[in-house]
């Protein structure tokens, strides 16, 4: 396979763009566009391999397949980088991999900047399965960085921070990072008065809410073992038993930390805390390929929506559509 990305995926690029005219607003009137620092310490090769069947313990032939830089940062920077953001990627990469993974970067348009971690760059792999409708994650963990990686990843974001709009932390940080690396990203883009959103779970993301970012937005599965780690839920999980406890504890969070919160749901409807209330917004009932990656196409349309002046609400509203079309095979 060649390193750069196939014509599915140029076609993709190609629909992806189209797409855009229709999220910008209604009226075809120019928006704002803004300068955002997207944050990605667990950057991954995505592969997809495409099935018209697959069966376990049996050989599966795939007839179509292609290969992505990822990782949640780079996604959500590619998402934001369509709407026309001046969108900087700030990652660690490592290994004898780099410059294919730069080389990705670069036919997408996604622009970046990286720490040399020495740690080995990931590859997580998607199997869609055409003819059962499914989607499947392998999911490689990282490898440990270098010393000394975070404090320079800090140094840079300190330099590149500077004349932003936003920020947006996605995913998980690979191990070897110190814990307090998110927290002081927030505490330094608030004291700027960035807008913050985090894409992010457990002790980094209950580290972070005392430095009061604005919008917090794990799923709910995640959402619930950081929470109530008394329970386990799955990401396609109907988890609507929750609700009034949910409901609580976005509340208290508003109230302790002036943090509002939107929890994905997998196919079923998004809640969204709001300052005053839990707010359902529905699901549209739509048959899906691939979602894997739609909780980043949601997070880049709701960051761009919220900078153009939407209220979380009809932002949410705009990402869900936007994701809606990545999980329907257009991406």
């Amino acid at each position: 396979m060649s390193r750069g990305i196939d014509s599915t995926t140029e076609c993709s690029l190609i629909f992806m763009h189209r797409l855009n005219a229709k999220f910008l607003n209604k009226d075809n009137v120019v928006m704002n566009q803004s300068s955002i620092l997207t944050i990605c310490l667990s950057p991954t090769f995505q592969k997809m391999l495409y099935f018209n069947s697959f069966h376990e313990n049996e050989v599966n032939r795939c007839f179509e397949y292609n290969l992505r830089a990822s990782g949640k940062g780079i996604n959500v920077t590619r998402g934001l980088s369509y709407f026309g953001h001046d969108t900087l990627c700030l990652t660690q990469l490592g290994g004898c991999r780099i410059e294919e993974y730069l080389d990705l970067c670069h036919q997408e348009n996604i622009n970046i900047k990286y720490v040399d971690s020495k740690a080995q760059i990931r590859t997580c792999t998607t199997i869609i399965n055409r003819g059962g409708h499914t989607s499947t994650e392998l999911i490689e963990e990282n490898s440990v960085v270098s010393p000394c990686v975070g404090e320079e990843v800090l140094a840079l974001f300190r330099k590149e921070i500077l004349g932003r709009d936003a920020v947006v932390i996605s995913g998980t940080k690979a191990p070897g990072f110190e814990d307090s690396i998110f927290p002081q990203m927030v505490r330094q883009a608030k004291e700027l008065g960035k807008l913050v959103v985090l894409d992010i779970k457990g002790e980094d993301l209950k580290n972070c809410l005392q430095f009061h970012p604005d919008i917090i937005k794990p799923n709910l599965s995640e959402f619930i073992s950081t929470f109530v780690p008394e329970s386990t839920v799955f990401e396609n999980e109907d988890t609507e038993q929750f609700f009034d406890k949910i409901e609580a504890i976005t509340g208290k969070i508003y109230r302790d930390f002036q943090v509002r919160t939107v929890l994905t749901r997998g196919k079923f409807d998004t809640w969204v805390y709001d300052g005053l209330h839990l707010v359902v917004i529905p699901n549209k009932d739509t048959p899906v390929l691939n979602t894997i990656g739609c909780g980043d196409a949601l997070t880049a349309a709701m960051t761009h929506s919220l900078l153009n002046g939407k209220n979380l609400v009809e932002a949410v509203k705009c990402g869900m559509e936007y994701a809606l079309q990545w999980a329907s095979g257009n991406m």
